[in-house]
C-alpha cells in the first residue's frame, strides 16, 4: 500500500539542504554495517556538495519522495555501459527514506519510478548496490524480484 500524498519529482534549488541531510542520514545507516562507510570528517559539508551536484543532474538520476512539501526519502541511479554487454543496466546506488515514512510504499515507489526513467534512458536491466549486511535491503529487493548479480570483495590495505 503506498503512502497517500507522496509526490516523486526530481529535486530542486530549495531541496538541497534538506537532501543533503538525506544523503548523510543514508551515508551515516550504512556506516554501521561496514566500516568501510566510515564517514569523514567534514561529511556534512561533503553531503552538501553531494547534494548541489544530484540537484544539478548531471551525473545520473536522483529522485526525490515529497511529502506535504518534505523530503522524506530519495533514490540516486547511474547508468553502467560495458562496450562487451549487449544491454544496459542502471544502478541504483542510494536509496533512503525517514523512518517516519517507512513500509509505506516510499521505496516502492521510489524504485519504481527510478526503473522507468532508467528503462527510458535505455537500461535493459536494473540493480541495487548496497552493504552486503544490510539485511533489510536485501529482503526489500527480492521482495521485488531482484536477484544476485555481482559480488564484489573488499580487503583493507
Amino acid at each position: 500500500m503506498y503512502e497517500a500524498g507522496i509526490v516523486i519529482r526530481r529535486p530542486i534549488e530549495k531541496d538541497i539542504d534538506s537532501l543533503a541531510s538525506l544523503i548523510l542520514r543514508f551515508y551515516r545507516f550504512n556506516e554501521e554495517f561496514d566500516p568501510a562507510w566510515a564517514l569523514c570528517m567534514e561529511a556534512d559539508k561533503a553531503a552538501r556538495r553531494v547534494a548541489e551536484e544530484y540537484v544539478k543532474g548531471s551525473q545520473g538520476l536522483t529522485l526525490v519522495a515529497s511529502y506535504e512539501e518534505k523530503l522524506v526519502g530519495y533514490v540516486r541511479a547511474v547508468m553502467r555501459e560495458n562496450p562487451m554487454l549487449a544491454s544496459k543496466m542502471g544502478i541504483i546506488t542510494e536509496l533512503y527514506v525517514v523512518p517516519s515514512h517507512r513500509r509505506t510504499g516510499v521505496a516502492s515507489m521510489l524504485v519504481e519510478h527510478a526503473s522507468r526513467e532508467l528503462s527510458g534512458m535505455g537500461a535493459s536491466y536494473i540493480a541495487a548496490e548496497f552493504p552486503t549486511a544490510n539485511y533489510v535491503a536485501e529482503r526489500f529487493y527480492k521482495q521485488r524480484r531482484f536477484r544476485p548479480f555481482l559480488s564484489v570483495y573488499l580487503q583493507e590495505v
